[in-house]
Formats: structure tokens, C-alpha cells, sequence
């Protein structure tokens, strides 16, 4: 797939990736993260460049200072869900901002449990908490809310706002809900085939596609 795009992203502020099916938008979040290589480009964060195809750069991904939120969780099936939020914290112990992140979601009960014995909602929920327990300086959200109910998602936008204040995070999140962009973000990407348009989410969701 071949994808032009030139944006800049805002720092401790959260912006929506937007566009019809097939587009981009979750290839473009891979290629920030480093799961995917874009063929030529420039990917720099915070002044530091993560990606150059004309310097030679391809920074790990273990040095982006990131959180991915797949589409399908990616929980590790073999370990419950304490031993996947411990695998993911730095020292291998859940801080106690992300305890009390567990508890106001209600998933304290479910730590001993596998993520095969959860629903769909629960393990995006706790993929979602796996992805902060690494305190990411950039959140990355692929259509992290699909298999949440209206109220689900706005007690864990309110939650994610939250810790995002508190840690100065940036996040970017790909939707196709225009409620969840209006919500949530505060700058729409909407990407096209022949291009990109800024603009805030009021103007996205009055704008004729």
C-alpha cells in the first residue's frame, strides 16, 4: 500500500485518525510504532528521529517510548491478566496509579483470570491498561473501543484523559465512530486519496465525506 501523507502531531494532545476503509490509517500507526517500515519518509518525535529512509535511521521499538492498542488486544494467552500487565511494567510490578486504574474499571477481579475466560470488552479494556503500564510518552489507539458499549467508552475516555493529563501523553487514536473523534480528540487527520485535511472535530463531523 502506498500512502503520501505530511502531519504534525501535537504534544499532550490527542488526535484522531480519520478516513474510509482501506485508506491507511492503521498502517500509518504501525510505521510510527516500527512494526511496519515505510519505503521513504521522515517519522521524528519529540526532536528525536525515529525513522529516516535518507539517513539510514530505524529506530527499535523498544526505544520509541510508546503504547500500542491493537484491534485484537494481542494479550499473551498463556498468561493471566496480572502476569500481562507485569510483563509489561517496567520491574515487573503494576504501579499504583494502574491499580487504581484496574479497580475504577472493575477489572480487579478479573487479575487471576485468562484472556481466553474474558469478553471481548473486558480484554480491550485491559489492553488498553497494559498499553499505559508502560507510562508511553505516545499512545497509540487502533479502534480501541469496538467491542464497548456507548457507556463503556465514555467512563474509559474520561479514564484515559485522566492519566493522559497526568503523564503529559500524546495520543493518537484511529476511529471510524465520529462520537468517539468528538469526544476524545482534539485535531482530525482526515486522511484522502489525495491527501490530508486538518482540521477540529467539529469541522470533521459537519464535513461532507
Amino acid at each position: 500500500m502506498e500512502i503520501a501523507c505530511s502531519a504534525s502531531f501535537q504534544p499532550a494532545m490527542t488526535t484522531a485518525l480519520y478516513g474510509k476503509s482501506g485508506v491507511g490509517k492503521s498502517t500509518i500507526l504501525r510505521m510510527i510504532a516500527g512494526f511496519e517500515r515505510p519505503d521513504t519518509g521522515t517519522i521524528s518525535y519529540n526532536g528525536t528521529t525515529w525513522f529516516s529512509s535518507e539517513q539510514g535511521i530505524n529506530l527499535p521499538i523498544s526505544e520509541r517510548k510508546l503504547g500500542f492498542v491493537f484491534q485484537d488486544y494481542n494479550l499473551f494467552p498463556t498468561m493471566t491478566v496480572e502476569g500481562n500487565l507485569n510483563y509489561a511494567t517496567a520491574g515487573g510490578v503494576i504501579a499504583p496509579d494502574i491499580r487504581q486504574l484496574v479497580d475504577s474499571l472493575k477489572l480487579t477481579s478479573l487479575l487471576n483470570s485468562y484472556p481466553n475466560q474474558l469478553s471481548g470488552g473486558q480484554r480491550q479494556r485491559i489492553a488498553i491498561v497494559r498499553a499505559l503500564c508502560q507510562k508511553p510518552e505516545l499512545l497509540l489507539l487502533d479502534e480501541p473501543f469496538s467491542a464497548l458499549d456507548d457507556d463503556a467508552i465514555s467512563e474509559l475516555i474520561t479514564e484515559i484523559q485522566f492519566i493522559q493529563k497526568s503523564l503529559n501523553m500524546m495520543i493518537i487514536v484511529v476511529s471510524h465512530r465520529k462520537d468517539v473523534i468528538f469526544e476524545m480528540a482534539e485535531q482530525v487527520v482526515h486522511l484522502k486519496d489525495g491527501g490530508v485535511v486538518f482540521g477540529t472535530p467539529a469541522e470533521t463531523l459537519t464535513r461532507t465525506f
